[in-house]
């Protein structure tokens, strides 16, 4: 659901639970960091950002009389990401019968049956029919394919944004 607030939108969703707990998850606004910054942050640094928290509260009371208590537990994670918030589908360049299908973020779930049946496509057939994967392509932000044969992958790349976002 997206809900528009004072702090502006704020895409909640709400998992009522067995136990009589509510669980929400509030996307928007998130920072995203590159494989410099990466490097320089521990688990610990990653919490909840405090403006967040409160959209999604108020969303949550917008629509629901249950929610005037606030919440119990904040917190934050990282997700896999790539730089253009698209998932790596296909055939990973310089590779031979090396195929990817990653970084779908936090619709993993959702993409994962048109994700199976395209790679099983790509895989069994040599191409893929029921999507153009050429917006997936793996290599799309990787070095050219010569280095990859010579071992500069993932981190190697120095600088190079690979999406490594975890």
């Amino acid at each position: 659901m997206l809900w528009r607030n004072g702090w502006g939108r704020c895409h909640l969703e709400v998992y009522p639970r067995a136990s009589n707990e509510i669980y929400m998850c509030g996307i928007g606004g998130s920072k995203y960091l590159d494989n410099a910054q990466l490097k320089n942050v521990a688990p610990e640094e990653i919490t909840a950002d405090p403006a967040r928290v409160a959209a999604a509260e108020r969303s949550f009371s917008a629509m629901a009389s249950l929610a005037s208590k606030g919440s119990d537990i904040q917190q934050a994670c990282m997700r896999p990401c790539p730089p253009d918030a698209m998932p790596y589908m296909g055939r990973i360049p310089g590779m031979t019968n090396a195929y990817m299908a990653a970084g779908h973020n936090c619709w993993g779930i959702l993409w994962a049956p048109v994700t199976g049946l395209a790679m099983t496509e790509l895989i069994l057939d040599g191409r893929c029919k029921c999507v153009d994967l050429s917006a997936f392509d793996p290599g799309r932000f990787s070095t050219p394919a010569r280095d990859l044969a010579r071992g500069k992958r993932g981190r190697a790349q120095g600088e190079a944004p690979v999406g490594e976002q975890w």
